[in-house]
């Protein structure tokens, strides 16, 4: 008898022994399925400043590091004033990042610099041509080659209080002489009728052109009759009061903030400032730019490319992410612009209609090949006018005479 309950006691060892053997195997394994393998680091430069923009970034590389397992990115904030000053001197001292979001016009010259990957492998994959807006093209494709992913698009608008065009019996202006006119009943008391960023530079080289694209000239002739004429109708917006001749100081955003404030009834700006109105609780409105002889709208937003000799496949991965329906409406729904595939937008958001419809007829700005220098340009020729008391004819040769 005793020596059966020794026996069984060996059996009862043996088996418990197998048990913690199993256990311990079982441990070892899961420890080994759940310790992380060292990431790839990838960065991402983008010149985003609003909240709602940094904060979408934030989510943007948060879900691209649970969608990979290999790689996870790092965004990297960059004035947009310093954006290509930054890019040369990266290039230089061999410190680029990964990738950048950048302004789409921007694209082709950095294209032809010999600075973006080609990025020809994912065209069909991506279905670049099919879904995404006809116009947005041209910034990223160079002699058949793809360049660069389209990201978002928008353009500009006229953004402008309620209540105050309701209290002054103000109808939204859909042309020139009803501008000018609600731009003077809106003027008072601390407030000017309307404000538009007109600083040097990219921003208010976009911000001016719609005004003189609308006068019927085309964006190869600037510097013609119609430049004349829109500087001329701008400047007297100024000289009367109805707006802010700090408009040379302040970025699109600053614009935001004023109307945001009360000092404008009315801005030119962006679909990507509305987040920041809808946080403020106001009641506002959105039409199309009055119009001179026609509505002309340009095109905005951004593209996303890889820098070349950097971590192009892990680049690539991150392309693809962006790339996914979800992902890349998640993005635009909560910064405030377009997607750059046209159907992700399409009966999305009625503060979006005006934006959406313009995209249809929008030009690019690079379609005149003295971009580059215009962008300067053309918001210096309005700054002279003020500062230096030159004509808006001997302004606009400027522009003819400096691009031959």
């Amino acid at each position: 008898m005793g020596r059966k309950r020794w026996s069984g006691r060996v059996v009862q060892a043996i088996l418990l022994l197998c048990g913690i053997g199993i256990l311990a195997g079982h441990v070892r394994k899961s420890g080994e399925n759940t310790q992380e393998k060292t990431r790839q680091q990838l960065v991402l430069w983008s010149y985003y400043e609003t909240e709602a923009q940094q904060k979408a970034l934030d989510e943007l590389t948060e879900g691209f590091y649970v969608y990979s397992e290999e790689y996870e990115i790092r965004w990297e904030y960059v004035p947009m004033t310093e954006f290509s000053k930054r890019l040369s001197i990266g290039y230089t001292e061999n410190a680029l990042p990964d990738l950048v979001i950048m302004d789409n016009p921007d694209m082709p010259y950095y294209i032809n610099t010999g600075l973006l990957a080609d990025i020809s492998i994912l065209e069909e994959e991506l279905e670049i041509k099919q879904m995404c807006y006809p116009v947005l093209l041209d910034t990223v494709y160079d002699r058949g080659r793809l360049y660069g992913l389209p990201w978002n698009c928008n353009n500009t608008a006229l953004i402008y209080h309620t209540d105050m065009l309701r209290e002054a019996g103000v109808e939204p202006p859909s042309d020139w002489e009803e501008f000018a006119a609600a731009v003077d009943a809106l003027k008072g008391d601390g407030r000017y009728g309307f404000l538009m960023s007109a600083v040097a530079g990219e921003q208010g080289a976009f911000q001016i052109l719609p005004w003189i694209l609308s006068t019927g000239e085309e964006v190869g002739q600037i510097g013609a009759g119609g430049t004349v004429r829109a500087y001329d109708f701008l400047y007297g917006l100024i000289e009367s009061g109805g707006m802010d001749a700090n408009c040379i100081n302040y970025s699109q955003i600053d614009v935001a903030r004023k109307f945001i404030s009360g000092e404008a009834a009315m801005m030119e700006n962006g679909p990507w400032v509305l987040p920041m109105l809808e946080k403020a609780g106001l009641d506002y409105g959105i039409v199309s730019l009055p119009m001179d002889v026609r509505r002309c709208s340009v095109v905005g937003g951004e593209n996303i490319g890889i820098l070349r000799g950097k971590n192009t496949e892990g680049a690539t991965e991150f392309l693809r992410y962006c790339a996914r329906d979800e992902v890349m409406k998640a993005f635009c729904d909560a910064t405030g612009v377009l997607p750059a595939k046209k159907a992700l937008g399409d009966g999305r958001d009625e503060r979006m209609d005006v934006f959406a419809g313009q995209m249809e007829s929008a030009v690019l700005r690079t379609e005149n090949e003295h971009w580059n220098t215009l962008r300067d340009q053309l918001p210096q020729g309005l700054y002279e006018m003020m500062a230096e008391g030159m004509t808006a004819q001997e302004a606009a040769a400027r522009l003819v005479s400096d691009n031959k």
